[in-house]
């Protein structure tokens, strides 16, 4: 993988990804861009393998080297938009945010609202942006942006002010050195223990392409064996080309839930740290230990609490109207001054009232 002047990048082919479509391919390795906006790049000559015009379907070979000429968008495609921004540090070079519920970080399908990167712009007037690398989006869909909260979670989230302070916060969130990310999150279910670490592969549902899906460490090492051999056999010549899957979707997770409060022994308040990145981890990994968030409408039902709570206690966990998970803390190294920093934001009003309202029902532990 290299980077190419001018907007260009280049995917190499490796052995995990022989034999797909290129469009599919392409889907893998250019995280955060649709397939159909990859197709219209190809069907515009603006992908070559091996410096040839591609196509779509055509299934890729060991050792293609595939390049994306990525292509500028209409002039202005971010209009700078005037919002209230909740600020917990600014500086020359990086500004810490409180985000609130309901609003998406930068454009997406689907997002008809301003975002957050067009608050900012307007705010700061400019926002710093890397090199294009494979892996990731056009820069300028996501100026000054180096990691990202989901649309419904709330909390303390970093930009960058400048090119300099995205490179190295950048490089601090890929290589998982930065020194904390916790959240709040409130549960469906008493969890028995102080601690629990979860880890898992986290991929895209193929069923429910909004959702993401786990696998278990034991049996992602099975389904890596399983594609080794089918590899080592395609080599030999006994498959022909026949499409191997690729294994470049699935992303390792790793998460710490800490018990802090237990609520009628049957919600949980949780300190959630995070070792990766992955979208929609927490969420996923709620789900996987049986204890999955409340108010999460892709991954949960709607939470209907036993008689033991008040009435006006159950109606507003089971009205809950986005999944209770708050970014509450976040620990970086200044990209500049090399000083260690953490930011912390208080719950917001409608998490923190629910708390509230629990507070009568703590279990001693």
């Amino acid at each position: 993988m290299a980077e190419q002047p001018q907007g260009l990048t280049l995917f190499p082919v490796d052995a995990a990804s022989v034999g797909q479509r290129l469009d599919v391919f392409l889907a893998t390795q250019a995280e955060g861009t649709s397939r159909s906006a990859l197709q219209k790049l190809i069907a515009a000559g603006a992908v070559t393998v091996n410096g040839a015009t591609a196509t779509a379907k055509q299934a890729t070979v060991l050792g293609d080297q595939v390049v994306v000429r990525w292509q500028q968008p209409p002039a202005s495609p971010l209009t700078p938009v005037a919002m209230p921004l909740q600020i917990l540090f600014e500086d020359d070079d990086l500004i810490v945010l409180d985000k609130p519920a309901g609003m998406c970080v930068h454009p997406g399908a689907g997002d008809t609202g301003p975002t957050l990167v067009q608050g900012l712009l307007y705010h700061c007037g400019h926002l710093g942006a890397a090199v294009v690398r494979a892996g990731q989006v056009p820069v300028w869909t996501r100026p000054g942006i180096v990691h990202r909260l989901d649309k419904d979670t709330t909390g303390v989230m970093v930009c960058a002010k400048t090119d300099r302070a995205h490179a190295a916060l950048s490089k601090q969130f890929q290589d998982k050195t930065t020194l904390l990310r916790e959240y709040l999150a409130l549960l469906d279910g008493a969890m028995p223990q102080a601690q629990l670490a979860h880890t898992s592969y986290l991929y895209r549902d193929p069923k429910r392409r909004l959702r993401f899906a786990s696998m278990s460490e034991p049996d992602f090492r099975r389904l890596q064996v399983g594609h080794d051999e089918l590899q080592a056999a395609q080599a030999t010549g006994l498959l022909g080309r026949r499409r191997i899957s690729s294994l470049s979707g699935y992303r390792r997770a790793q998460s710490l839930f800490t018990r802090e409060a237990v609520f009628g022994q049957r919600l949980t308040l949780a300190r959630v740290r995070l070792f990766t990145g992955r979208t929609h981890q927490i969420r996923v990994h709620a789900c996987d230990v049986g204890l999955p968030i409340i108010g999460d409408q892709l991954y949960h039902r709607r939470v209907q609490l036993p008689l033991t709570f008040a009435p006006q206690v159950r109606e507003l966990v089971a009205q809950a109207p986005r999944q209770m998970l708050h970014a509450q803390r976040l620990g970086l190294v200044h990209p500049v001054s090399g000083q260690s920093l953490v930011f912390e934001a208080p719950l917001p009003s409608d998490f923190a009232a629910i708390v509230a309202l629990l507070s009568s029902y703590q279990t001693k532990l």
